[in-house]
């Protein structure tokens, strides 16, 4: 039998075919490797700063068990820490779960601004809601009625919701203030992330139909922290401290001065115009701790550069040595994509460039070489 290809401009008509019921079929299962909750560090991505914590890869997808599994199985239903509805109690990220220990990550007092930092991975545009629940018990899971009372307003504002701009890259990192409550105070809190992406198609409010109106897929994450009061209008003890709020940091101690104990920080080191990479050092400036910037384990996935890729065994090797805390990643045998970017055919198509971040920075990688390009 033969097959025919209808050609334009030099573009596969089958080829596109193929491409469009790939994403179709992403769309149902819900689109994968999006973004996490990274300050306060959430229960899935508190291992990155060394807390002990069971290691997540797929941190940045707690989106409700997929777009199919969320709308169809659950009814629009989702656990309150990003876990599929249907799990049985305790699901993994919430308390008693495997990776719901209660940890403590961050310390505010109460009525701060605190800033928050979310990283997504492919970004989807949409928003993102914080609401707080002072829940005080470790051991039993904040409701969602709860976190309901709770909303977190952005700085300055009487609005909960931080709308992401339109011309926003498709890997970012997006960082703003919201406020605590004036009058609540815990041992432990429960903060929790929700985003709701921008990118599905369905009928707007006005009977008109275009993206952005459909149900969206939604990304849930929750981190522990304290809030406690300050007296007299003084700060808690702890503003600033940076070992309470990294209390898992690297340390070295000075052999000539044995007294003096410095925390590793990491420098950043430009590699390529479109890329970074971060050395651990101890070459600080030890009069401003506000410098300091503490190891953070950013990447999502890292695979064997093209010398080793055939080595059996490397990919698990790449994964697991460079995502260790501290991570010991030889750049000669293991590279981390950032980014990635439609070739060949697929080249310029709209959305192709978040079908190759979905399908490639994510582990197991499934990244289709002749499609995507990723650095």
């Amino acid at each position: 039998m033969e097959l025919r290809r209808h050609k334009s401009g030099g573009t596969s008509f089958l080829t596109f075919w193929i491409f469009l019921l790939q994403m179709l079929g992403s769309a149902r299962r819900g689109a994968e490797g999006h973004g996490r909750l990274m300050d306060p560090p959430a229960r899935n991505s508190m291992w990155r700063f060394g807390f002990p914590n069971p290691v997540n890869y797929n941190d940045n997808e707690l989106f409700c068990g997929g777009y199919a599994v969320q709308w169809e199985q659950n009814e629009g239903k989702c656990g309150v820490c990003g876990d599929a509805h249907h799990i049985p109690e305790p699901r993994p990220h919430e308390a008693g779960g495997m990776y719901g220990k209660g940890i403590v990550t961050r310390h505010y007092s109460v009525g701060q601004e605190i800033e928050v930092e979310v990283e997504l991975t492919a970004n989807h545009l949409g928003t993102f809601v914080m609401k707080l629940c002072p829940n005080n018990n470790p051991k039993q899971e904040a409701s969602q009625e709860c976190f309901d009372r709770y909303p977190l307003y952005i700085s300055e504002t009487r609005e909960d919701r931080f709308l992401i701009p339109l011309d926003t890259a498709k890997k970012e990192i997006f960082r703003y203030r919201v406020r605590l409550p004036p009058y609540v105070t815990c041992t432990q809190c429960v903060l929790q992330w929700t985003y709701y992406t921008g990118n599905m198609w369905g009928v707007c409010a006005n009977g008109t139909e275009a993206v952005g109106c459909g149900r969206s897929e939604t990304f849930r994450n929750c981190a522990d922290v304290s809030v406690v009061t300050s007296t007299g209008g003084l700060p808690p003890a702890f503003a600033g401290d940076l070992r309470r709020d990294y209390p898992f940091l690297l340390y070295y101690r000075d052999l000539n001065m044995p007294r003096n104990v410095y925390p590793l920080v990491v420098s950043e080191k430009l590699t390529d115009i479109r890329k970074e990479s971060y050395v651990i050092s101890n070459d600080i400036d030890t009069d401003s701790v506000e410098e300091f910037v503490p190891p953070i384990i950013r990447d999502q996935v890292c695979v064997p550069t093209r010398t080793f890729s055939r080595l059996p065994g490397m990919l698990s090797w790449c994964q697991t040595n460079c995502l260790r805390y501290p991570p010991n990643c030889p750049e000669e045998l293991c590279t981390c994509p950032q980014v990635c970017e439609a070739t060949g055919e697929l080249e310029g198509r709209e959305g192709a460039d978040v079908y190759c971040m979905d399908q490639c920075i994510v582990y197991p990688p499934r990244c289709p070489a002749s499609r995507c390009s990723c650095y």
